[in-house]
């Protein structure tokens, strides 16, 4: 079974389930394909060359309303915190450290870099802002690439931006730039992020080795939930990192458990309100069933 995983910190918790052991316990043989995105992974779930893809949430729900025929079978990262001020999480939105930005109502009307306008992040960051009393439709979103996401605030080109783990953190630490919020969403702790899919296809055909798949998935996942350390080896080990660009690292939470019908319906909210989805789906048409 090859699963397309994201070499961010977010791959971590599949990445475990094939150091631990948990895959082979229950019989399986899987490997790790590096993704880029959702856009890169869907392609080749459609194409045969992937068999379970892990992708945003918003992303296998935008697929599935363009009548992409997948669905989700699993759980992979999920909202770490509950959005608090100067919590930091897996994304954070970053400023200069003189920058007269303090609150992310101030964002209302400035240039953010964002890896990708209607994203699940820049529908998050949107929602932090509008949370804030801020007005996130007078924000300046600004496509920039994630590796060079800090490099163009502290040359002017943005007046903030958005950065992922480890960069953020190491950046903050090394008092380059100064965090402003997480791309967390205030009070949404715990709601799928990040998802596994397959096509309803493979999911009709494999629901015994599916069920194998959730329950070893879950476990590893577990596993570094409890112990971050050991997602910082699995990080270094399976996916290249280096110790010390780990040190001030956020290792994020990972699904333990399927996502609830709530869960679908509070995520579609959030999208359609920010037009990312043109209408809430049923929980049935996004989730598998192969119980």
């Amino acid at each position: 079974m090859k699963i397309g995983s994201t070499t961010s910190l977010a791959g971590v918790g599949v990445r475990n389930g094939i150091s631990s052991g948990q895959f082979t316990k229950e019989g399986l043989t899987v490997e790790a394909a590096p993704v880029k995105s959702g856009n890169d992974a869907v392609p080749q779930l459609i194409s045969g060359d992937l068999q379970i893809a892990q992708v945003d949430t918003t992303t296998a729900m935008q697929a599935i309303q363009k009548g992409v025929p997948i669905k989700i079978v699993a759980v992979a990262g999920v909202q770490s915190t509950d959005g608090g001020v100067g919590v930091p999480s897996t994304g954070s939105v970053l400023v200069k450290p003189g920058s007269d930005i303090k609150t992310p109502a101030d964002l209302a009307g400035r240039d953010l870099g964002i890896h990708a306008i209607n994203s699940q992040i820049w529908m998050n960051i949107r929602a932090v802002i509008d949370a804030d009393g801020g007005n996130s439709a007078d924000t300046k979103f600004i496509e920039v690439p994630g590796p060079q996401a800090i490099d163009m605030l502290l040359k002017g080109e943005v007046e903030a931006t958005t950065a992922s783990e480890p960069l953020a953190s190491a950046s903050v630490a090394a008092g380059t730039v100064r965090l402003i919020h997480s791309t967390d969403i205030p009070g949404k702790k715990g709601e799928p992020s990040s998802v596994y899919v397959a096509t309803n296809e493979f999911i009709g055909k494999n629901p015994e080795s599916l069920k194998k798949f959730t329950t070893a998935v879950y476990a590893a996942q577990d596993e570094v939930n409890k112990d971050k350390e050991l997602g910082k080896k699995i990080a270094v080990e399976l996916l290249g990192y280096k110790g010390a660009q780990l040190k001030n690292a956020f290792i994020l939470d990972y699904g333990t458990t399927a996502i609830s019908s709530a869960q679908i319906e509070a995520v579609s909210a959030t999208a359609v309100k920010y037009g990312i989805l043109s209408e809430a789906p049923k929980a049935s048409d996004v989730l598998a069933d192969f119980k």
